[in-house]
């Protein structure tokens, strides 16, 4: 399929060119109310004059009825002209297959890539909506267990050996699956997702520094707003995939649609 794609790009190119040379090429033979009044941009037709070859019309001449009727004795197609008409762009066809042409092999490629980075995540193991659930329930644990341990010493060594655990499975896993979430959502989706997955993983980084410093209180504090950050699961609106975080404001990992896409 890529190949397919990256041909059909070229030929598009190829066709969108064509068609856009052509949008200041108005051909001689239109009715004369259509060119009269036209400022060439370049010398047309050839004649003879002292016996060397001249330009019938200079760069910058004013189209005439009269000049029109020279340049079509000496059999001129096409002259090149300042103004832009679509009415006279009789080849605007061509730029528009091109520009479909573009945008469908575009789609293909970006399909392309979607499904290759899939099967590669695949391959490499859990994929990054997992990552997103082991990290949710693990800062859940944590919360969870806090108030069973009565020794603060205690507890502050547990939110910095838990977060440590996180920090190096699901929250490293979640990075890693960057190529996979790329392809599915493009640039701006990623970027979307990660501005609220890295909000999220600063406020577990600050829970780790604050059990370091024996700020329990704030160590606390930060692990509840990651919590939020991440989002509680439910399904995607529109294409009901089982969503496991990163809600509120974060696309769907698997079609790309936003809480805002209701408007």
């Amino acid at each position: 399929m890529r190949t397919l794609a990256l041909l059909l790009v070229a030929a598009s190119l190829v066709l969108g060119v064509l068609g856009a040379v052509t949008a200041y090429l108005p051909r001689v033979s239109l009715p004369d109310e259509a060119l009269v009044g036209l400022h060439l941009t370049a010398p047309a037709g050839l004649r003879q004059v002292d016996g060397e070859p001249a330009p019938i019309a200079s760069e910058g001449a004013t189209l005439t009825t009269a000049l029109l009727r020279q340049l079509r004795d000496a059999k001129v197609s096409r002259i090149r002209v300042k103004e832009f008409s679509l009415a006279r762009w009789d080849r605007w066809w061509l730029f528009a297959a091109g520009c479909v042409g573009l945008l469908t092999g575009g789609l293909m490629l970006r399909r392309g890539r979607a499904a290759a980075a899939s099967a590669e995540g695949q391959r490499a193991g859990p994929g990054p909506e997992r990552a997103i659930a082991d990290l949710r329930d693990g800062l859940a644990a944590l919360r969870r267990d806090l108030p069973a341990i009565p020794d603060a010493g205690a507890r502050l060594a547990l939110i910095m050996a838990r977060i440590a655990d996180l920090q190096a499975g699901p929250i490293a896993a979640f990075i890693a699956a960057r190529p996979l979430l790329e392809a599915r959502l493009g640039i701006a989706g990623y970027a979307q997702l990660m501005d609220r997955f890295a909000a999220a993983e600063r406020q577990v980084n600050r829970a780790w520094s604050a059990a370091a410093d024996s700020q329990e209180d704030e160590a606390v504090e930060c692990l509840e707003r990651a919590a939020d950050l991440l989002g509680a699961p439910g399904p995607c609106p529109q294409c009901g995939y089982a969503q496991v975080g990163l809600a509120a404001g974060a696309p769907c990992p698997e079609c790309g649609w936003r809480p805002e896409s209701r408007k």
